[in-house]
């Protein structure tokens, strides 16, 4: 997890820099930009002169008053933040204070944050509309929610953090808006899961620590003014009736913002991870996820990867034959692109409107913008399974879309079958009776390559066909 430095500040300072010494004028200044993005609701913003600098308070909790018609309730800390001019555009934030975040819905949801402190400092550009830069520290992080999913059923969640500190840049991007860079780095991470179970069994209950867990975050592209201005568009129309109101204003301003970024990636790293249930104890060594997405653009894409290394699941209760077939490293690389966001968001502005339904063929021709050529094309990249007597790997390209057959190749390759059918010879004889005669036939049909490693060449066709190593399996099963 990693701490961002507050929106808040963030906004900051779509106006001339004000000149040294800070002034009252300044303050009111900063008090009417702060509006436009939280509004003009007494208490919530308050700026004062001090020195060369503005103290700027953030008080939500009024906010939170207009809630409580709705259900909701809650209280937060005051956000103290220091504002010190540096010139060219560019102003200093600093923040150091605890902070506790209480909302609730009765009946419903409990949820509860605390910070034992945050210290947050940074160079804003207002240029960019970004902090230039900006380091930060949360130390004491916990975590807890409640939900309940009905009388007498709730879910608890908690965790906390010992520390998190993170570290940002941003600059101008050629490709228009902002290149935004973060990294972050938690640890001492310990969280508690507690769920209801089904006929009255005791509630499951799970713990998990993970030493560190560090995170790499590049977002490219991000329009970062047009991002603002809709925010303060939204905070300007606060209720149904305004917006609806200004649907036009509301097009516009989120048309502005398309397509909010162009590209976003993040890595993130889990060592020294320990999970406890009540069927055993397991963890791993190391985890990595992965994520790429673009942003509403017509040349679509999105990508996740999951990798799992040092894996070690829960034996205590299984059958002494599994343990032997358990994997040690595991990995699933997915990309899906082919689609088009540009097109049906455009088509969504045009014709979302208050005061009328859109057409009987508006899902049709959303369709049909979302697939340019009424498929996605779905990518595996290498990965597979590692254990200590087999291993799997696989890759593969797959075309798919609405109304029409799947089309593509894949490559799987096995090294280790002897072993399997070994450790499945303790099995019970209703695992026996359909693992092996399986496994065997797929080694039947199998290409060696190498010494213990058999390969399936898999194709799919549009008409139909399974054909693996040359063979139609289509046909064989039509028989």
């Amino acid at each position: 997890m990693r701490l961002r430095p507050s929106l808040i500040a963030a906004v900051l300072l779509c106006q001339p820099a004000f000149a040294a010494p800070a002034t009252q004028e300044g303050a009111d200044r900063l008090t009417r930009l702060f509006g436009n993005y939280l509004g003009t609701v007494a208490g919530v913003v308050d700026v004062v002169p001090e020195g060369e600098s503005y103290s700027l308070t953030l008080d939500f909790n009024p906010l939170m008053e207009l809630g409580r018609e709705s259900g909701l309730s809650g209280a937060i800390s005051p956000l103290h933040l220091t504002l010190t001019d540096q010139d060219g555009g560019k102003w200093g934030v600093e923040q150091d204070e605890p902070f506790a975040l209480t909302v609730e819905v009765p009946g419903t949801m409990l949820f509860d944050m605390r910070m034992a402190n945050i210290r947050m400092n940074g160079i804003y550009d207002e240029a960019l509309k970004a902090f230039e830069r900006s380091d930060s520290l949360v130390e004491g992080m916990s975590v807890s929610q409640v939900v309940s999913e009905a009388p007498g059923r709730e879910s608890r969640t908690s965790y906390v953090i010992d520390s998190t500190t993170a570290r940002s840049t941003a600059v101008a991007s050629l490709s228009g808006g902002v290149d935004v860079s973060t990294t972050s780095l938690a640890s001492g991470i310990r969280e508690t899961i507690v769920a209801p179970a089904p006929g009255g069994m005791p509630p499951f209950e799970a713990e998990v620590t993970i030493g560190t867990y560090n995170v790499s975050t590049e977002g490219r592209g991000v329009r970062t003014d047009s991002i603002l201005a809709l925010l303060a568009w939204f905070v300007q129309h606060p209720s149904e009736a305004a917006i609806k109101s200004d649907a036009d204003g509301m097009k516009q301003a989120i048309g502005a913002a398309i397509p909010l970024w162009n590209d976003v990636s993040a890595i993130g790293e889990m060592h020294e991870i320990e999970v406890t249930t009540p069927f055993g104890a397991g963890g791993a060594d190391r985890a990595e996820l992965a994520v790429d997405l673009t942003g509403i653009v017509a040349e679509g894409r999105f990508r996740e990867k999951i990798s799992v290394s040092g894996l070690r699941l829960p034996e205590d209760q299984m059958p002494a034959w599994v343990p032997a077939l358990l994997p040690n490293d595991v990995t699933l690389d997915v990309a899906v692109e082919g689609f088009d966001l540009a097109a049906p968001g455009a088509i969504l502005l045009a014709e979302i409107a208050p005061d009328r339904a859109p057409g009987p063929d508006f899902e049709d021709r959303l369709l049909a913008a979302l697939l340019p050529d009424g498929k996605v094309t779905i990518t595996f990249a290498p990965g597979g399974v590692e254990a200590a007597e087999y291993s799997v790997d696989a890759e593969g390209v797959l075309d798919a879309g609405p109304g029409r057959m799947p089309e593509g190749s894949a490559t799987i390759g096995v090294t280790g079958i002897e072993a399997v059918l070994k450790a499945l010879d303790s099995a019970p004889e209703e695992v026996r009776s359909g693992a092996v005669p399986a496994l065997m036939m797929a080694r039947g049909i199998a290409k060696p390559a190498g010494v213990g490693r058999f390969v399936w060449n898999f194709e799919v066709t549009a008409g139909g066909q399974v054909l693996v190593n040359g063979i139609d399996l289509s046909a064989i099963a039509g028989k």
